[in-house]
């Protein structure tokens, strides 16, 4: 190796920055530690920010009964003219209703089941087409099988021609073809149900009785509109027909859309779901907890049997209700009676 090589080598710039960091190196382990500075806790003096006070915001209507409420209330309306007084001072009467047959839950699948089989039972079963061997035409053989170079035919009624049998046509099945079963329980259910969902919507409502003093249609039809019961459905079931409650429904025969029901056994869910609003007679509403829930315990609370209550007079009542209306608006308010003040 020459001597200029050998001096390059030496005095090359890696060799030096080796040499200068062992220096450094060297002189940082010699040298004292320097002291850390000290830190100097400073006390915070801003006092913290009261957070905001929310109060719920107040009631504005009177909260909805609860699925634990055990009756729901609808107020009394008068229909009848001459029908007995519906109002305690200026408030009016209130009528009880189970909360488990008119508060339950929603069930719209079981709704539609039931609806779809009560349409399916209106259907008469009656369509029918003919077929191939009900057509007015000959049996014989149209052309030749072979011969004539064109499609093999048999039967003039055959489907695949014009004016031919109809192939897996609809064929009579009677009234009870269409018919779908619904179970007795289900049916029950579905009352509940749909009688449930009028009430929820504000379209329940019970009045004193269903009548009319002369069967005019014009008279009940401005009733209706003034109310906006327009395609209500009534339910007048209790007790016997008098000639009020006989003009009443002669009456709602001629207006579209107003249906009434005289008999329990003929209240159907289709009918409660398809009426806008369903209006009851308040001596009704016992028919219609019993066609809805036969073994409601409300059912079995009367002692008394028919033909057993006593009637009394427009003045006997009006005197009960002078001399018990404290009691009555502390009921409608919601007191028990272990809290009723005299």
């Amino acid at each position: 190796m020459s001597l200029l090589a050998a001096t390059r080598r030496v005095l090359r710039p890696s060799a030096f920055a080796s040499s200068s960091r062992a220096f450094a190196t060297s002189v940082e382990s010699t040298a004292p530690p320097a002291a850390a500075p000290v830190r100097r806790a400073v006390a915070k003096t801003s006092t913290p920010t009261p957070k905001p006070l929310t109060l719920p915001p107040a009631p504005t209507k009177t909260p909805k009964p609860s699925v634990f409420d055990e009756f729901v209330h609808v107020p009394l309306q008068t229909f009848y003219p001459q029908g007995a007084s519906v109002q305690v001072g200026n408030e009016p009467l209130l009528v009880p209703l189970p909360a488990t047959v008119f508060n339950i839950a929603s069930r719209p699948t079981l709704l539609h089941k039931i609806i779809v089989a009560h349409r399916a039972s209106l259907r008469q079963g009656t369509a029918s087409t003919k077929n191939r061997s009900e057509v007015n035409y000959s049996g014989k053989k149209i052309r030749p099988q072979k011969g004539t170079g064109r499609a093999r035919l048999g039967s003039r009624g055959s489907p695949m021609l014009v004016g031919g049998g109809r192939a897996f046509g609809p064929r009579p099945k009677g009234p009870n073809g269409w018919k779908l079963k619904i179970n007795h329980k289900e049916r029950q259910l579905g009352t509940r149900v749909a009688l449930s969902e009028k009430w929820r919507a504000g379209k329940l409502a019970v009045i004193d009785k269903a009548g009319l003093e002369v069967p005019k249609t014009r008279l009940l039809h401005e009733q209706i509109v003034k109310r906006e019961w327009e395609e209500a459905l009534f339910i007048a079931t209790a007790g016997q027909s008098d000639e009020a409650r006989q003009a009443f429904v002669l009456a709602a025969q001629n207006i579209p859309g107003v249906k009434v029901v005289t008999d329990i056994n003929k209240l159907s869910v289709y009918d409660i779901v398809k009426g806008k609003r369903v209006i009851m007679e308040l001596d009704s509403v016992d028919d219609v907890i019993a066609r809805a829930d036969p073994l409601n315990p409300l059912l079995e609370l009367d002692e008394y049997e028919d033909g057993e209550y006593e009637e009394i007079s427009q003045e006997e009542l009006e005197a009960f209700l002078a001399e018990n209306g404290d009691i009555l608006e502390q009921l409608q308010r919601g007191a028990v009676p272990g809290q009723l003040s005299a």
